[in-house]
């Protein structure tokens, strides 16, 4: 028999049972989506958040002694709509983490893990107890433990995961995203009502997360369906792309790449150079074209690349246009003329990059040929720019000195490539441009023979950056903003909790400097990535840096800010390594690290040696030592947006370090943790 309950009880009941139906009445829908991977994301995720909310309703309704396990059942499926919403994100997204077979198991094991600390509640207690209560009616109160907590938290950072990887598309796409962004952010409008919740006893703690899916799906399924079809859409085009980390780790790619090359399939993570060495070395070769063998015949690709800056850290993204049928009539034409004139090799250019305009300059860097579409981009014609030298678009002298020099590379027989040059149009704008420039020789010397002697012109390929620029202004803009929100609000939040926790007594306390401890660390991933954002530009060239005065600078400063450690350093009277003075910054974080974690008086322990080609430095603590997640992001840089660390301070030390040329290993004693991090002496 069903319980009797009050009309808010009935309301609550209402709630849950209406999200639970209109997310089983989604699923028909949601299952029309052509693509199986988003349909099967989709699908789970409706189904679980479904069930969680029909357990719900078990949960008011149903008599003793079934309440408790209504509700624990209920939790199973909530988090498993978790991990559906982030397979979902991530076909959506067209992102391969769902076909990962590493976080495939990683993420089972964190599913099975913590359902088995659910399910083992009524043996330990430490995930939730429960007592009767009768206001606002007659229900179960669910008083949640630490576990829950825990469990809780990196629900919700797994879900903002998610949330990013969808935004990400919406600004991305060009469509106007705007009520989809919407919508996706009522996905978290239920957390407002579980941190209510805790202040009030108007609204019960139950956990509101199914109200969002249902609100999600009723707007992304019934009203905003064409628009959330065509964001998605953006993304299969069926462009070759490869993202590469600037270790030369294949970190992603688009959709269509392991179809036409089988030899990337299941590839994130490896090395481009062991996992597909035909591509590596056309990247390296003169022409930059890769050859692929098919039951078809041979395929031939133009590869391009293009930079992507992270502070030091330069990623790069692969590009393949197919030009199987220029390069098949080059080749053949090669055949047939052994010697190349400079016919030949303007040919080549052309085919070497799809840019949006091609030109031609003479040793004096004035135009000798400039094609049509020059007037689509600068508004002059290709007669009204015939002679005239190329400072004539180039937006100031500044930028005329930086042509000058690329120009003097190129008649050095260089080929290059410049991102984001300023060129100014015939009505006297500014727009942006990819340039890659190429020397052209006479035709008439052989190819083995050529020097910067015979070079006879430059040929340069032309390619409209500005939008691209725009949005990755806007994107910086953004990081900016959210970065400054975030320390403000999370101040707004620290200053309340700190007055809770000295107000409130016992388990309301500790719940209290929960909130605060967890703001504070919001705020230390906020500065972390404030110091990344003031890196990013930096030079890497490399100078010789004594390494001693910086470590006694971070002793004084550690002395200060940690009056409790205790510091001892062993190092000669000068170490020289050739680095920049930034490798501080990564210094600190290791110290600061083992002085908050190493116990109430932390023991720290510096070395510095000297060896032929590298200088050591050694920080030893006493403490509890890394978590295997914190030394795989200090050793490998391993940090994605399912496997990460707590913070963005071990990962700033790998990525500076490597950055400089060095390296970072961690040891373990049976206290303690040891790291080292080597830099190259000046040669």
């Amino acid at each position: 028999m069903l319980r009797l309950l009050n009309p808010i009880g009935w309301a609550y009941v209402g709630m849950f049972a209406v999200s639970g139906l209109v997310c089983f009445a989604a699923i028909p829908r949601a299952q029309k989506f052509d693509d199986p991977e988003i349909h099967r994301g989709l699908v789970w995720l409706l189904g679980t958040t479904g069930t969680w909310a029909v357990f719900k309703v078990a949960f008011f309704t149903v008599p003793d002694p079934f309440r408790q396990t209504a509700y624990t059942i209920g939790l199973v499926f909530g988090f498993a709509t978790v991990w559906a919403w982030l397979y979902f994100c991530s076909a959506y997204t067209d992102r391969v983490y769902h076909r990962n077979r590493l976080v495939r198991w990683l993420s089972v094991g964190t599913f099975v893990s913590v359902v088995s600390v659910k399910l083992t509640n009524p043996l330990h207690g430490l995930y939730f107890t429960t007592q009767e209560a009768t206001t606002p009616f007659n229900y179960l109160v669910i008083e949640h433990g630490i576990l829950h907590w825990s469990v809780t938290g990196l629900s919700y950072v797994l879900a903002a995961v998610g949330m990013f990887m969808v935004f990400e598309l919406y600004l991305e796409s060009g469509y106007d995203a705007k009520p989809l962004g919407v919508l996706t952010g009522l996905l978290g409008l239920p957390v407002a009502l579980d941190v209510a919740a805790l202040t009030t006893p108007r609204i019960i703690n139950v956990i509101y997360a199914p109200i969002g899916v249902a609100i999600f799906s009723i707007g992304v399924l019934f009203v905003f369906q064409q628009e959330f079809i065509a964001v998605q859409s953006t993304t299969r085009a069926d462009d070759l792309s490869i993202y590469v980390d600037d270790g030369g780790r294949i970190r992603d790619y688009s959709r269509a790449v392991p179809t036409v090359f089988p030899e990337l399939e299941d590839a994130v993570g490896e090395e481009l150079s062991g996992a597909f060495p035909a591509l590596a070395a056309a990247i390296e070769s003169d022409d930059q074209i890769l050859t692929h063998e098919t039951a078809d015949g041979k395929q031939y690709y133009f590869v391009s690349m293009s930079g992507v800056t992270f502070g030091d850290s330069n990623a790069r993204v692969i590009l393949l246009s197919d030009v199987t049928e220029s390069e098949r009539q080059r080749r053949a034409l090669i055949e047939r003329e052994r010697e190349l004139d400079e016919q030949n090799e303007l040919y080549r250019a052309i085919i070497d990059a799809s840019f949006d305009f091609m030109s031609r300059l003479d040793p004096d860097g004035r135009f000798t040929h400039v094609s049509a579409p020059v007037e689509d981009f600068l508004g002059y014609t290709a007669e009204e720019l015939d002679g005239r030298p190329i400072a004539v678009v180039v937006a100031d002298s500044e930028a005329v000195e930086r042509a000058q020099t690329q120009l003097d590379r190129i008649l050095g027989g260089e080929t290059i490539q410049v991102r984001d040059f300023p060129l100014e149009t015939k009505a006297g704008t500014t727009v942006y441009a990819d340039i890659r420039g190429t020397p052209v020789y006479d035709g008439s010397v052989p190819t083995e023979e050529r020097t910067p002697a015979d070079i006879v012109g430059i040929q340069l390929m032309t390619r409209d950056a500005t939008e691209r620029r725009q949005r990755e202004g806007l994107i910086s803009v953004i990081n900016r903003v959210l970065r400054h929100n975030l320390r403000n609000e999370m101040t707004v939040i620290t200053g309340y909790a700190e007055m809770l926790e000295s107000e409130l007594d016992g388990e309301q306390a500790a719940r209290a400097a929960v909130i605060g401890s967890t703001a504070n660390r919001l705020l230390d991933l906020s500065e972390s990535a404030q110091v990344i954002e003031e890196n990013r530009e930096l030079s890497a060239d490399l100078e010789p840096t004594d390494i001693v005065p910086v470590v006694e600078r971070l002793v004084t400063q550690l002395e200060t800010q940690h009056a409790d450690a205790s510091v001892s350093v062993d190092a000669p009277e000068t170490a020289i390594a050739e680095t920049l003075p930034r490798i501080e910054i990564a210094l600190w974080e290791l110290v600061d690290n083992a002085a908050k974690h190493g116990g109430e008086r932390p023991s720290i322990e510096i070395g510095i040696t000297v060896d032929p080609d590298v200088v050591r430095l050694r920080i030893s603590d006493d403490g509890p030592g890394l978590p295997e997640i914190e030394r795989s992001v200090l050793e490998s840089g391993e940090e994605t947006q399912l496997v990460h660390g707590r913070g963005l301070g071990l990962w700033l030390v790998y990525w500076i370090t490597t950055s400089l040329d060095g390296d970072v290993d961690v040891t373990e004693a049976e206290t303690g943790t040891t790291v080292e991090i080597r830099l190259p002496r000046p040669s």
